[in-house]
C-alpha cells in the first residue's frame, strides 16, 4: 500500500528534527570540547600600576591573558594591561595557583605585550596538560563563530560569544591623553566585553586565537580585537630570544575605501590597478581601499622625505600594501638599514618618496624618567606626540605633577620646555638643570599643555630636596633567555621581575639665602582699632605633603593673626592648616612671603599655630613689621559691638572691616565625614546682625582694639549631596590664649606645660526637654537658670571622641552619651 503523504510529510519532519537535534548537540560538544582544552590557558591577570607614565595613572586592575607557549612560560594580553612603566602583576589560573610575572615585551605601538612566568613554580601544573593556545591569524573571517573566554567586568571566568562582523575596521581611538594603537586593521563584533576582559583571547571552534580582545565602545554592543599577525612575528622573535624590529617613519596611516580616495584625488587608472590587484591578492573580506598618510608626527623621517596628509601609498616593498604588508616592509628595513623607497599618489600625480631610514619603535618609547618633587617627567613618546602633533624632542612630559608642580599650578600631561630660564628639550637637560638648583630655590618653568603647544605659561617654582630626592628611574628589559637562567638558577626575585631601578641624583645647588624682610601694611581704615589690627594679619597657605588623616585637598589657603610677634607665632584655623605634615608659608601684605612649620595643631579646636623666623624683620622699620595681636580672653555676648578686620580673599594685599553686632550665641555641630578626618568640638560661636564681606578670614576686636574672636573657617561634609563645604564663624579666643601660652613656654625655655581637652563632644539641649525627656530634676533647673540665667540650656554628650575607659562597671564609664554635664569643679554650667 502506498504511503499516506500526510504521513510521510510528519516522518520527514521528526528525521528533519532528530539531524537537527544531532548537529545542535555536536555544536555544543565541540564548543564545550574546546572549552575545556582552552581554559587551564587562560588566567586572571591582577596589575599594580606603582607610578603614574606615559599618560596612565598609578593604581590596579584586573585583565585576562592566555599562556601562547607553557615550556617558556609567555602569556599574551594587551600593552595597555602591561604598560610601559613600573608594574607588579601576578596572574591566576584556572587550579588557582597564583604566579608572578615579568614583563618581556610590550609593542611600542600596538596594544600587545608579553609576559613571562616560571612554569616550574606551579605546584599543581600538571592539572594545567601544559596548555597553550595557538595562534591563528588567517583563521579570522567574516561569519566566524567565536567565543571570547577571559575575566570580563571582575568575574573569573566570562564567556561571551559573537560573530566576527569586520576584519578592515581603523584601530579605534579611546582619548586624548592615554594610549591608542595605530597603523593596523581591527576586527570587530558585537560581544559586549567590557572590563577584565582586556586581553582575553578571540577563540574559535577548533579552540585557536584568531584575534586578541583590545577594548570596546561605550556606546554600542561593539568589541574591538587585534589581529595577530605581528604578534606571530614577535612571538616568533622572542622564542629566538630577541627583540623584535619595530620600523617606523613616524607616519600615521588610515585605510580609506575607494570612494574616500577619491575625494583625495585617486586617478581613475590607479584604481583600476588596485580593483585588479585587490581582487587577485586580498581577502574578500577585506574592503577595497589604499591606505592614506593621516597624520606626519614631527620630527621623523617621514616629515623629513616630505610626506604630507592625504598622500596614497601605492608602493612599499610591493603594490598596494595594506597594513600588515607595510609594518613588516619598515621592520625588515629597520633591521637591515639602509634607505626606504615609497610610491604616493598626491593630487593624481605619482611621486617617489625615499627616506633616509626607517627609526625604530622602541627608540620612541620612553624607558626612563625623573622624580621630580614627588612628580614623574619622561620624554614624550611616540604616541603622546602623536596625540599632540608635536616633536617628541620638544620638552619633558609631565606623567604625574607630584608636590612641587601642583603647587606650582602645573598639571599633569603638560610638556616642560625650560626650568630656570634654561632649555630643558630631553629628560638628561631637564636633569641637568634641575641638580644645580638649590633646596627652596623659586625658579621660572616654562610649559605648555598637550594640544596647546602654542599657547606657553610660566609657573614659579620652589624646588623641595627636604621632602623629595632627585631620583633617575631606568627600565631594563632583559631578553627571554637572560628571564630562564634567572627562574632555571632560583634568582628570578621580586627585584629583578621588577625591571626598573633607581638612582639618586646628587644635587650641588645650595639654599637660598634668607635676606631681610619689611611690609607696608595699609592701614586705610576709619577707625583706629581696625588700623590696629592690620599688622597682625597675614595670609597662611599650606600644601599637603601626602593623602593623610582623612585630608580632602592639597593646597590651602586661609588668614592668620600673630600670637606672638617676637617668637613668630601665627594662629590659623584647622581647615587651612589641615594636617602637620605640609609645607606652610605665610605672607604680610603680600609684600614679603616666609616659610613656616606647623608647631601646634589642636585635636579638638579650631586653630593651629605656625612659626616664621622673625629674624627676618629684623632692621625694618616698626611699622613695617608684624604686630602680636592683643588677645582678650573675654566671653562673647549678645549686643556686643564689635568691627570685623579680614583679608580679602582676591587681593590678600588688602584688608577688609565692617561693624558687626553680635545676635546670637550658638555652638559648632559638624558631623562626621565619609572618612574620619578632624572636626571641630566643643564651640561656642556668635552670629550677627550682617553678612560679613567674603574673606580669607580674619578678627573680631572690641573699641579698643583688643581680638575678642576669630573669624574662622570651618569643613563640613554634606551626607546628602557627599561634598565638602567651607562656613566662616566667630568664635572666642580664650582657648587660643591658653594654647599661645603654652607654646611660647615651650618654645622659651622649654617648659611642658600641659594643654586639657574633654574626651568627648557637647551639644546643646534646651531645660524643657531635658526636664521632660531626660528627666532633669527641678532643683538641677534652677542651679543651672541661676549660674547663666541669659541661657535656659544644659548640654549634654554627643558623641564620645576615642573609645576605652579604665571603668568597666554596670554604670558603662565616667561618661557616656545622652550623660547631661551639669557641673563642672562642682560648678553649675
Amino acid at each position: 500500500m502506498a504511503p499516506n503523504a500526510s504521513t510521510s510529510t510528519a516522518v520527514a519532519a521528526a528525521a528533519a528534527a532528530v539531524i537537527a537535534l544531532y548537529w545542535r548537540r555536536r555544536r555544543k560538544d565541540r564548543w564545550e570540547a574546546m572549552l575545556d582544552r582552552a581554559l587551564p590557558a587562560i588566567v586572571v591577570i591582577r596589575v599594580n600600576y606603582v607610578k603614574p607614565f606615559d599618560g596612565e595613572q598609578a593604581g590596579s586592575a584586573h585583565a585576562t591573558g592566555f599562556v601562547v607557549d607553557f615550556d617558556r612560560g609567555l602569556i599574551l594580553t594587551n600593552r595597555h594591561v602591561i604598560g610601559t612603566g613600573p608594574i607588579r602583576a601576578e596572574a591566576t589560573f584556572v587550579s588557582k595557583e597564583e604566579v608572578p610575572l615579568t614583563p618581556v615585551y610590550r609593542d611600542p605601538v600596538h596594544d600587545f605585550g608579553f609576559f613571562q612566568f616560571d612554569a616550574s613554580a606551579l605546584r599543581y601544573g600538571a592539572e594545567l596538560r601544559r596548555a597553550c593556545i595557538p595562534l591563528a591569524p588567517a583563521a579570522a573571517k567574516v561569519g566566524l563563530e567565536i567565543r571570547v573566554v577571559g575575566n570580563d567586568a571582575g568575574e573569573k571566568v566570562s564567556i561571551l560569544g559573537g560573530t566576527l562582523a569586520r576584519l578592515d575596521r581603523n584601530a579605534p581611538h579611546y582619548g586624548g591623553d592615554g594610549f591608542n594603537d595605530f597603523n593596523t586593521f581591527y576586527l570587530s563584533a558585537a560581544s559586549n566585553t567590557s572590563g577584565g576582559s582586556s586581553g582575553s583571547p578571540v577563540l574559535d571552534v577548533q579552540g585557536r586565537a584568531v584575534a586578541l580582545n583590545a577594548g570596546g565602545s561605550n556606546q554600542s554592543s561593539q568589541s574591538y580585537y587585534l589581529p595577530l599577525h605581528g604578534v606571530v612575528r614577535a612571538l616568533d622573535a622572542l622564542k629566538r630570544s630577541t627583540t623584535p624590529p619595530r620600523g617606523t617613519l613616524r607616519v600615521v596611516w588610515r585605510h580609506l575605501t575607494c570612494d574616500e580616495a577619491r575625494r583625495l584625488g585617486l586617478a581613475e587608472a590607479t584604481e583600476a590597478a588596485l580593483r585588479r590587484h585587490h581582487a587577485r591578492f586580498r581577502d574578500a573580506d577585506v574592503s577595497t581601499g589604499v591606505l592614506a598618510v593621516e597624520q606626519v608626527v614631527r620630527g621623523g623621517e617621514g616629515e623629513a622625505a616630505g610626506l604630507e596628509p592625504g598622500d596614497l601609498l601605492l608602493e612599499a616593498g610591493g603594490a598596494f600594501p595594506d597594513f600588515d604588508d607595510l609594518e613588516a616592509f619598515l621592520d625588515a628595513r629597520n633591521a637591515a638599514g639602509g634607505a626606504v623607497t615609497l610610491a604616493v599618489e598626491r593630487g593624481g600625480a605619482t611621486l617617489a618618496i625615499e627616506a633616509a631610514r626607517a627609526e625604530c619603535l622602541h627608540g620612541l618609547t620612553p624607558s626612563q624618567f625623573l622624580e621630580f618633587g614627588g612628580g614623574v617627567l619622561h620624554g614624550l613618546s611616540l604616541g603622546a606626540a602623536r596625540n599632540g602633533n608635536l616633536d617628541p624632542s620638544a620638552g619633558v612630559y609631565v606623567a604625574f605633577a607630584g608636590f612641587v608642580l601642583d603647587a606650582a599650578g602645573v598639571p599633569a600631561h603638560a610638556v616642560v620646555t625650560h626650568l630656570d630660564d634654561r632649555p630643558t628639550p630631553t629628560l638628561d637637560d631637564l636633569e641637568a638643570v634641575a641638580k644645580t638648583l638649590g633646596d627652596g630655590a623659586r625658579v621660572t618653568l616654562r610649559f605648555y599643555n598637550i594640544g596647546d603647544q602654542y599657547n606657553d605659561q610660566v609657573a614659579l617654582v620652589r624646588v623641595n630636596w627636604r621632602w623629595f630626592d632627585l631620583l633617575r628611574w631606568t627600565r631594563r628589559d632583559p631578553p627571554l633567555k637572560e628571564v630562564l637562567d634567572k627562574c632555571a638558577a632560583g634568582t628570578c626575585d621580586a627585584r629583578y621581575r621588577a625591571c626598573w631601578s633607581s638612582e639618586k641624583v646628587p644635587t650641588s645647588g645650595v639654599a637660598e639665602e634668607d635676606v631681610s624682610a619689611s611690609a607696608v601694611f595699609q592701614r586705610s581704615h576709619k577707625s583706629a582699632a581696625a588700623n590696629g589690627a592690620v599688622a597682625s594679619l597675614c595670609k597662611v597657605s599650606f600644601d599637603v605633603l601626602h593623602a593623610i588623616d582623612g585630608v580632602h585637598d592639597w593646597h590651602f589657603v586661609g588668614c592668620g593673626v600673630v600670637v606672638d610677634a617676637a617668637l613668630g607665632l601665627v594662629a590659623v584655623d584647622r581647615n587651612t592648616v589641615v594636617t602637620s605634615l605640609g609645607e606652610c608659608a605665610v605672607s604680610f601684605a603680600a609684600a614679603v612671603e616666609l616659610p613656616a612649620r606647623v608647631v601646634f595643631a589642636h585635636p579638638t579646636h579650631n586653630f593651629a599655630i605656625v612659626r616664621y623666623d622673625p629674624a627676618r624683620f629684623e632692621g625694618a622699620p616698626d611699622d613695617a613689621r608684624p604686630k602680636t595681636a592683643d588677645l582678650a580672653a573675654t566671653p562673647l555676648a549678645i549686643g556686643d559691638a564689635l568691627e570685623f578686620v579680614g583679608l580679602c580673599r582676591t587681593n590678600p594685599d588688602q584688608s577688609l572691616s565692617q561693624k558687626v553686632q553680635v545676635t546670637e550665641l550658638s555652638c559648632v555641630n559638624i558631623a562626621q565625614a565619609h572618612v574620619p578626618r578632624f572636626r571641630a568640638l566643643n564651640e561656642e560661636i556668635a552670629k550677627f546682625d550682617q553678612v560679613l564681606n567674603k574673606s580669607l578670614g580674619g578678627v573680631l576686636v572690641d573699641a579698643g582694639g583688643r581680638v575678642v574672636a576669630s573669624w574662622s573657617c570651618y569643613s563640613f561634609y554634606s551626607w546628602s549631596d557627599e561634598k565638602n563645604y567651607e562656613a566662616f564663624h566667630a568664635v572666642g579666643v580664650d582657648a587660643l590664649v591658653d594654647a599661645t601660652a603654652a607654646v611660647a613656654a615651650a618654645l622659651g625655655d622649654g617648659a611642658d606645660t600641659a594643654l586639657h581637652a574633654v574626651g568627648f563632644g557637647l551639644k546643646r539641649l534646651p531645660l524643657s526637654t531635658a526636664r521632660t525627656s531626660m528627666k532633669l530634676d527641678d532643683a538641677w533647673v534652677a542651679k543651672l537658670r541661676a549660674a547663666r540665667p541669659d541661657r535656659s540650656q544644659v548640654l549634654t554628650v554627643a558623641q564620645l571622641s576615642h573609645a576605652g575607659t579604665d571603668d568597666d562597671g554596670d554604670d558603662g564609664g565616667p561618661v557616656r552619651e545622652g550623660d547631661l554635664l551639669l557641673a563642672v569643679d562642682r560648678k553649675p554650667t
